[in-house]
């Protein structure tokens, strides 16, 4: 099977180029941010923008041919900025040396953030100028991984922008950016990618024994992102349907069956299926099609015969509660004890 890594002369997944060739048909704005659905190879777009930046030929761009392309792919670019949080630094179809992603030290190796230093840094390193005398591009990504300190630091920048200087911004949770950035910067949605490009495009990827009824049903699994469905088929993943079969049992389900599931997998990934399986049961209830398990669409039906609408959406709401506390879980058999309770509860 194929890696999410893109090893030809473009960053782009193909379901990419119709949105970057109409965002660089124009002239490219100094502060630009970017925002998409997670795992549609946002990233892969902020490089490839960032590459057209700073590619140095005189006819199509970027060209991967000359000189400045070359250290783009190489990671090495000395007009390139990237800041990452070191958790997220493999998600980077290129290699770069730790410097560069701005954080130092065994305790902030796998941090979540993005710290004031790491944007003092590259403040501090655009004010000597650019290395080629050309153009200087920023790329942060995710946005919203800044801490406030690094977001104030970042913003007094937006609002003095150097002429040569560009900053590419990306998020996939835009309602979470300061509105004080928003306004600095020019909005550009990444979409993410048809349902008929998304198969045709795993179909190349993966071997011949999948199905294009199996292709979308896993799309539908994970959000419409094929590269979340490549990287299910890469690892080992929970089945939800050892969760939905319990789930469909309603009143009678065996909480045990679940929570045994914590000696293999995260409590965070049962809580997943489980919230995917009640935000269908939601659509199902107001007669809507299930989003994550069509297949199952009669077995919901089913169970949602006796539900109480007001009760299931004040389920609905505490499990999205219990998804924001199962990071650092202190009982994690006893708060999935409690959600399958509540659960049982409503039949």
């Amino acid at each position: 099977m194929s890696s999410n890594v893109v090893t030809l002369n473009t960053f782009l997944y193909p379901w990419l180029s119709k949105s970057f060739l109409e965002l660089t048909r124009n002239k490219i704005p100094h502060s630009l941010l970017l925002f998409a659905q997670k795992d549609i190879g946002e990233l892969h777009f902020g490089l490839e923008l960032a590459n057209y930046l700073l590619c140095e030929s005189a006819g199509s761009k970027p060209c991967g041919e000359c000189e400045a392309c070359h250290w783009v792919r190489q990671g090495n670019h000395p007009d390139l900025f990237i800041v990452v949080p070191q958790a997220l630094k493999h998600l980077l179809p290129i290699a770069l040396e730790d410097e560069q992603v701005g954080e130092e030290g065994e305790d902030k190796k796998q941090s979540k953030f993005i710290r004031i230093e790491q944007i003092r840094n590259i403040i501090s390193s655009n004010e000597l100028g650019s290395y080629r005398g050309g153009k200087r591009v920023v790329l942060i990504y995710p946005i919203e991984a800044m801490q406030a300190e690094a977001a104030n630091c970042l913003l007094k920048t937006l609002e003095e922008p150097s002429n040569q200087l560009h900053f590419i911004l990306l998020t996939n949770q835009l309602e979470k950016i300061l509105p004080t950035i928003r306004s600095r910067c020019h909005l550009f949605p990444i979409p993410r990618p048809s349902l008929e490009l998304a198969v045709n495009w795993l179909r190349s990827q993966l071997p011949q024994e999948y199905s294009d009824q199996v292709l979308e049903q896993k799309l539908s699994l994970h959000t419409g992102s094929p590269l979340k469905v490549i990287s299910s088929l890469n690892e080992k993943t929970l089945d939800d349907s050892i969760i939905t079969h319990q789930l469909s049992q309603c009143k009678l389900l065996r909480s045990g069956e679940i929570i045994e599931l914590l000696g293999q997998y995260a409590l965070l990934d049962i809580l997943n299926s489980i919230l995917k399986w009640s935000f269908d049961m939601n659509l199902v209830l107001f007669g809507q099609k299930p989003r994550y398990f069509p297949q199952l669409e009669g077995q919901m039906k089913t169970a949602c015969g006796n539900l109480n609408k007001r009760s299931f959406q004040q389920f609905l709401a505490s499990l999205k509660d219990d998804m924001r506390l199962a990071n650092h879980p202190l009982f994690p058999k006893v708060q999935l004890d409690a959600v399958l309770m509540r659960y049982k509860q409503l039949f």
